[in-house]
């Protein structure tokens, strides 16, 4: 046992009783907990996200939060640094065994759920990677160790249903030309709100083909986003012209400063104060000789009472308890 462990603190004695935890625990050292926890697993599931956070500031310079042989001694019982890292490494090597005795890496729903989300999200963040899109949870040291258990990023099924589900969702031509109809029949590009009549069972469409208009709406616009914040997109400022002229109202990207929407008062301008008379022949009279004017000031007669001085307490203040006042 190291000499720095075999002091009485308290950052010691929560590492033993993370040695206690794991040893009672498989192995356990991530200490995740539920409303049914007892206050002692909280608090040693708080300390050990602390240890985290700590760990963060020490990789970026800042070593005061956590010293290198408590990184070490942590290190040896093989405590987990980042969580996302450790589900991942933990689904690649299910995701290999799995593969091994089924010798294929698609994997449905009904079979094995976490494994098939999993799937689906490498090869998502995948596809959006390949597009440009940047996808920071999909390191490239990631993809290269699923590269080595021979992980088929194209799912033939997926990729086809994909492929159909863009096409139709995304025939530019053909959507947009069905919203035109949509708003010649009903005034407006508002979509959602009848769909939802629809489905309450007032009325139904005059073509089933609208129903399918939502889809392309939600699409455009999140291309919408994309194409403002400088990223690959489908639609550009010709697509975006046409959807707008139609009256369609577009979610401006996250650096966009939104408008005041406040209430009536905050819409209503200030009335002007008119200057008076004199003021303007004082105005103009400094205007002939080419001087600055310096309006006389308003006689307001105003009383402002003085204010106390405030206590400022020294360092040694106390309150009647006892307690500093020092914040």
């Amino acid at each position: 046992m190291e000499d720095g462990l075999k002091e009485s603190n308290r950052w010691n004695e929560m590492y033993y009783k993370l040695l206690q935890w794991k040893e009672s625990n498989d192995g356990d050292v991530l200490v995740s907990v539920d409303k049914d926890s007892d206050e002692d697993t909280k608090k040693l599931s708080r300390w050990v996200i602390n240890q985290r956070s700590a760990y963060k500031y020490f990789m970026n310079g800042d070593t005061k939060h956590i010293k290198d042989h408590r990184i070490d001694a942590l290190n040896k019982i093989g405590f987990v640094w980042c969580v996302a890292d450790h589900v991942f490494q933990a689904n690649v090597e299910e995701l290999k065994q799995y593969h091994a005795e089924n010798n294929t890496f698609d994997i449905s729903l009904k079979e094995n759920k976490k494994l098939s989300a999993f799937v689906s999200r490498v090869r998502s963040a995948y596809a959006n990677k390949q597009d440009g899109r940047a996808q920071h949870d999909l390191t490239d040291e990631k993809i290269a160790q699923l590269d080595a258990i021979g992980f088929k990023w194209d799912f033939k099924k997926s990729r086809r249903k994909r492929k159909e589900s863009t096409s139709t969702a995304f025939d530019f031509d053909t959507q947009i030309a069905l919203l035109e109809e949509f708003k010649a029949e009903h005034g407006h590009t508002k979509v959602n709100k009848l769909i939802k009549e629809w489905q309450k069972g007032n009325g139904e469409p005059s073509k089933k083909e609208y129903r399918r208009l939502p889809v392309f709406l939600t699409f455009a616009r999140k291309e919408y986003i994309s194409f403002a914040e400088g990223q690959p997109s489908l639609i550009d400022a010709e697509k975006i012209k046409a959807l707008t002229d139609l009256g369609l109202e577009w979610k401006q990207p996250a650096h966009v400063p939104r408008k005041n929407t406040g209430g009536e008062a905050s819409r209503k301008k200030k009335p002007k104060i008119e200057a008076s008379s004199h003021d303007q022949e004082f105005a103009a009279a400094a205007a002939e000789l080419d001087v600055e004017a310096e309006l006389p000031p308003l006689a307001v007669n105003v009383h402002v009472p003085a204010l106390p001085s405030p206590h400022i307490p020294n360092d040694d203040a106390k309150f009647d308890d006892g307690r500093s006042t020092m914040i």
